[in-house]
């Protein structure tokens, strides 16, 4: 039973990437004929003959062995709830979701750059949509056939972990992509406003910021939505999976929005002190402290919901294990923490020292303004912490 299984959906699964990399690439050598585009190939016959031949190899050998899937899972309920079918059907989910992302993405930056004026690369906008097409349709196909099958025969044990795994990876996937889409957008909005020398022009991240957000948003809202569904939330919410997703989540929120709190602060204290250019920045210090700024009011936002969804869920039922994970994130925080505290702390009372010491044996000064607004930023980060 096992071996027919696993060669049921190793080769389901073999077959399916050859169908969907043969679709998606005759499209698009089409749509480069179509547009008079450059093809990324040399020869356009080879092209068509060889994704042609993986699209008529793989369809057939797909559609024989998913056929026998299906029957088998319409005889056997154990069939149906099998590990290795929710393994096929989640890793298939998986992969098309992420590469339909990509491509998604890469539409709403195209089609971005093309409204904003600053690309008029149509076979660009026409290619990624084709692979987009391609992908969603595989991925929804799937959804609801994994959909179906727990309707019918419910998830549990390694089935349900498959579904986690596959759930909160794309959550974390359109989290990631939202808030550093976030993020870049409105740091580029904050130097178009400060820089008047500066506009938007191809190339420019205004484009990819909004291409980047929008996807993330989709992906995230949509997984977010789904796994906070009755059934499924009910089911996940002591899970381990569930808590390990968001207490990275908000030690990645916690670390990025305490590393751009401690840029502005050295920016601020450095030129508090007379250092001209710290870091290295140009003249202009509210272009300097634009990445800043957007990463402190992105990820000091997400931070902040994500520690409330995770108090939410620790009121009302928290594990052993996910009480582990807690405090597991805690203690790396805190240590972490008196990490910077004390390199702060050290660096500071070192550079004094150092002056001092210089001072009386009367040895040039070095520069000591540029380190010293560098480990007091250290101090000031990690001391509230």
């Amino acid at each position: 039973m096992i071996q027919r299984r696993l060669y049921i959906y190793i080769v389901a699964a073999a077959s399916l990437a050859m169908v969907l990399i043969g679709l998606v690439n005759l499209g698009t050598t089409a749509l480069n004929q179509l547009f008079g585009a450059v093809p990324p190939y040399s020869n356009v016959r080879d092209s068509y003959a060889g994704f042609g031949a993986t699209t008529l190899v793989g369809l057939p050998v797909w559609g024989i062995h998913w056929w026998l899937a299906q029957r088998f899972a319409r005889r056997n309920a154990d069939e149906r709830a099998s590990a290795l079918r929710r393994l096929y059907l989640y890793l298939v989910l998986a992969a098309t979701g992420v590469a339909a992302a990509i491509l998604a993405r890469s539409l709403l930056e195209h089609a971005a750059g093309f409204l904003l004026g600053t690309s008029t690369d149509g076979p660009s906008i026409g290619r990624a949509l084709w692979g987009t097409l391609v992908l969603f349709a595989a991925w929804l196909y799937h959804f609801r056939t994994a959909a179906v099958d727990r309707a019918i025969a419910g998830e549990s044990g390694d089935s349900a972990t498959l579904r986690r795994w596959y759930g909160y990876g794309l959550l974390l996937l359109g989290l990631a992509f939202l808030l550093f889409g976030a993020r870049n957008l409105l740091q580029q909005g904050w130097v178009l406003l400060v820089d008047s020398g500066e506009t938007i022009v191809p190339g420019n991240l205004v484009p990819s910021a909004m291409a980047t957000m929008l996807t993330g948003l989709v992906v995230f809202g949509f997984h977010l939505r789904w796994t906070s569904r009755a059934p499924l939330a009910a089911d996940d919410r002591s899970s381990t999976l569930r808590a390990v997703q968001g207490f990275l989540a908000l030690a990645a929120s916690v670390a990025l929005a305490l590393f751009g709190a401690s840029q502005l602060s050295y920016y601020v204290l450095a030129r508090l002190l007379g250092v001209d250019h710290p870091g290295g920045v140009a003249n202009n210090i509210l272009v300097a402290v634009a990445g800043p700024v957007a990463t402190v009011v992105v990820f000091s936002l997400a931070w902040v919901w994500i520690r409330r969804q995770l108090t939410t869920d620790a009121g009302e039922v928290e594990a052993t294990r996910q009480a582990g994970v807690r405090h597991l994130y805690t203690h790396l925080v805190a240590f972490l923490a008196l990490a910077t505290l004390a390199i702060g702390a050290a660096g500071l009372l070192w550079t004094i020292s150092d002056q001092v010491l210089n001072t009386w044996l009367n040895r040039p000064v070095g520069e000591w303004r540029d380190r010293v607004s560098l480990f007091i930023t250290l101090m000031l980060v990690g001391a509230p912490m």
